[in-house]
């Protein structure tokens, strides 16, 4: 075994605190550095007339590049006045929601304003959840309103249940921007538990703070998105009515940026966990601290080709494997804080051994088990020996093995697990997961089973393809896991449905991953299978079948003659037969054409 093939990721923390816990961080940004139409992974779009009460004018399109377009690093968003939609007017509403979703940071924006009687322009936040009710119980953050028969005047407001427009208790200032439409300004808010502060040009002129009376005052402990547009006329913006002969009008927005604070220990590179040797353009890269000056080293033979002092690099790799190292040197710290991570070569070979017990011992396995349950290993020659005993509702007891270095999975799908049992109480399987070095686990359940336990005290071969099934439910929603950092995986015992405990053993000979199925054998999971269990039984008798439903499950004593007839129809059937006799007898699923004997004590 040849570990060149396998890679480690690892994070150091070099403690230097000075009193910091905590660094501002950019999570969200867009500098339109792309031209066409605004990046879906980023923005959204609120579509139709009438401006959701407003009265406006205008026509709110979806994909429209006339309305909402990047070019030349700018976003663009441009009111036009043409019949759209029994409308006189087209315009953009670009929205974040449940792409940008926040709940305290600094969101600001970079935009030069448009001009004009009827304009009415916008940098805004509604909520996304809308915990507190409709609008205006949840709240409305406006960073910035701009109305075009009001040059200059910026406005900075705030909504809640008892602070609003509509009853006349808004929370609002202004400032003086003289040159708003014509040169770019930076519109932001600061938005803390506390407090939120409104900028222009990082000009503090407005706060709103938290009275602690509850929602109707202080509904800003929720997420919320961002909106940009440009309404026409409108119950505020067309107060003096729409100038016609002005259009098209245009915000440009440089860039959009959102800051929040987390702790520094939260701080990791990311970036690939191995390389193919001479690898060109592996990117790595690290928070953007607000602030902060960063410096990467990368090992002799490495050449960082872009980004050397930014958060973010570009390299071309050498034939070593070494660390990525990112110093984070930090002015209001006093201090430099460093993160590292290994790089291992990729995998060369079709495939190789995770474990093989004919020349390694039982290092890197723990074994987690419930009281009654248990579960002992050890080595018996050239095999890993499982003693276990396990008990109804007594949870699952697991093994979890650690590899000893990182194993890349990505190109190498295949999981081949070599086992024996006996399996006398005729009740036990198993399940396999896998998981990565940030410890999410693979969501196969109920794949990748074993079921049941294979009853012949010979070595067999089971077969996992794990290439679509890298996703995630625990303890990252919604994630996958990364198959180029596999760190390990667990092996569950359990008795499914039984209501005996069982006791036995199980012996693994290696487990190996591979780039192919070269065993020429499918999922054990996928094969269809029947159990009757426990057996012998005393009054319960379970019939566990992932075949036909409906099915006619028969018995008949050894003369032959029915003695009991029932139709199942779920994977799991539940029958009490305490009427029988002790005695053996015959098991029929007639559909299914299977037969087995049971012995009631």
């Amino acid at each position: 075994m040849n570990f060149k093939t396998i890679i480690f990721l690892s994070a150091l923390l070099l403690v230097n605190f000075y009193g910091m816990t905590q660094v501002r961080v950019k999570v969200w940004s867009d500098e339109f550095n792309y031209s066409g139409l605004p990046d879906t992974n980023l923005w959204g779009y609120d579509v139709g007339a009438g401006g959701w009460g407003n009265n406006e004018s205008q026509y709110y399109t979806d994909h429209r590049w006339l309305n909402a377009r990047a070019e030349s690093g700018k976003l663009i968003i441009e009111a036009r006045k043409e019949n759209f939609e029994d409308c006189e007017y087209t315009s953009a509403r670009l929205v974040t929601r449940n792409k940008g979703d926040w709940k305290y940071g600094r969101i600001e924006v970079s935009a030069r304003l448009p001009h004009g009687r009827g304009t009415w322009p916008a940098i805004w936040m509604l909520p996304t959840d809308w915990v507190y009710g409709s609008w205006v119980k949840s709240g409305e953050i406006d960073i910035m309103e701009y109305v075009g028969s009001d040059p200059g005047i910026v406005h900075g407001t705030i909504h809640t249940q008892a602070y609003n427009h509509i009853i006349g208790t808004q929370k609002t200032d202004t400032f003086y921007v003289p040159d708003a439409e014509t040169n770019f300004h930076l519109y932001a808010i600061e938005w803390t538990e506390e407090k939120i502060d409104f900028f222009v040009d990082d000009e503090k002129y407005f706060s709103f703070y938290n009275e602690h009376t509850g929602y109707t005052t202080w509904p800003f402990d929720q997420r919320f998105h961002l909106l940009l547009n440009i309404a026409v006329g409108g119950s505020w913006g067309g107060q003096q009515g729409i100038d016609p002969d002005i259009w098209p009008q245009k915000m440009w927005v440089d860039y959009v940026r959102v800051f929040q604070n987390i702790p520094f220990e939260e701080i990791h590179i990311e970036g690939p966990c191995c390389l193919q040797a001479g690898q060109a353009n592996a990117v790595f890269e690290i928070q953007d601290i607000e602030g902060a000056i960063f410096h990467w080293t990368v090992p002799e033979g490495a050449t960082i080709e872009s980004g050397q002092g930014t958060h973010k690099i570009k390299v071309t790799w050498g034939n070593d494997e070494e660390n990525v190292k990112c110093e984070v040197i930090h002015p209001h710290a006093g201090g430099i804080y460093s993160k590292e991570v290994f790089i291992a070569l990729a995998p060369v070979y079709s495939r190789y051994d995770l474990t093989n017990f004919a020349i390694q011992d039982t290092e890197g396995w723990t074994i987690t088990a419930n009281p009654p349950n248990q579960v002992n290993i050890f080595k018996q020659d050239t095999l890993m020996q499982l003693n276990y005993s396990i008990f109804p509702n007594a949870g699952k007891p697991y093994l979890e093995y650690t590899f000893p270095t990182i194993v890349d999975m990505s190109q190498h799908p295949h999981l081949n697990v070599f086992l024996k049992t006996f399996n006398k109480s005729g009740t036990a399987a198993t399940k396999i997961e896998l998981f990565d070095s940030r410890k999410r686990f693979t969501d196969v359940d109920p794949g990748f089973s074993i079921l049941p336990l294979q009853l012949s005290g010979e070595i067999q071969a089971f077969h996992f393809d794990f290439t679509n099934h890298w996703n995630t439910n625990l303890p990252f929603p919604n994630s996958k896991v990364d198959s180029n950092c596999i760190s390990g995986l667990r092996i569950y015992l359990d008795t499914p449905g039984s209501e005996c405990p069982c006791f036995d053993s199980l012996w693994i000979s290696r487990i190996e991953i591979s780039k192919e199925n070269y065993l020429g054998i499918s999922n054990r999971q996928s094969e269809p299978f029947i159990r009757f269990y426990p057996n012998p039984f005393r009054q319960t008798l379970y019939i566990k079948s992932s075949k036909n439903f409906p099915d006619h499950f028969y018995i008949f004593d050894l003369t032959g003659r029915e003695v009991f007839h029932t139709i199942i129809n779920q994977p799991v059937n539940l029958l009490s037969l305490d009427f029988l006799n002790p005695g053996v007898y015959l098991g029929v699923l007639k559909n299914s054409r299977y037969r087995q004997y049971i012995i009631k004590q």
